[in-house]
């Protein structure tokens, strides 16, 4: 009798990275990460009771949207660097929303959009068996139940003292992400910044 193949969840985590690099700023940690193993850490501590192992992590997703060139030259020359990461070290796909407005009173347009649409179009194509969204956004709320209703698992990873209510009770589950060893998640420093 030959043994059955064992079936792997296909896992997605998509990050809404400027929340992220907000709790990150004000924990005094840095965004400078390994963000595919950030999502294997989450991965590691979702509930045993949800069955989401064994798992794959198909892909990563870092939805931010960088500044404007004209408002800040070093900023953004900062910002070119830190894309250079992701795409060079991380092997994280990123979408880019977009600021808009005068010095000093920008808007971040498209990022929420962006991260929804990952997440539906994901869940509607069947790319995908569980999602973990890096969040903490009640916005995203409605989306958790969308995913959801398709079949799929819906986790809300965040920092627990911060998290939205809303997002983490219509998530299958919540993994508070405080517990993580961030100094073993840190780019080595002979990275190139």
């Amino acid at each position: 009798m030959t043994a059955l193949p064992i079936t792997r969840k296909r896992l997605v985590t998509v990050i809404d990275g400027t929340n992220l690099k907000g709790a990150l700023d004000r924990r005094s940690l840095t965004t400078w990460i390994r963000y595919r193993q950030l999502a294997v850490e989450v991965a590691k501590r979702v509930p045993k009771n949800l069955n989401i192992e064994p798992w794959s992590l198909e892909q990563v997703t870092y939805v931010t949207a960088p500044p404007i060139q004209s408002h800040n030259p070093s900023r953004y020359d900062r910002w070119r660097k830190f894309e250079a990461m992701l795409a060079a070290s991380a092997r994280v796909k990123l979408l880019r929303g977009r600021l808009e407005g005068p010095p000093g009173r920008v808007y971040e347009k498209g990022v929420d959009i962006l991260v929804a649409l990952e997440l539906l179009r994901g869940a509607f194509k069947n790319e995908y068996d569980v999602a973990i969204l890096v969040a903490a956004d009640g916005d995203y709320a409605d989306i958790a139940s969308a995913v959801q209703e398709c079949g799929k698992t819906f986790i809300n990873a965040f920092f627990h003292d911060v998290r939205s209510y809303e997002l983490s009770n219509a998530s299958s589950a919540f993994v508070n992400i405080s517990e993580l060893r961030w100094d073993a998640l840190r780019l080595p420093m002979n990275h190139p910044r």
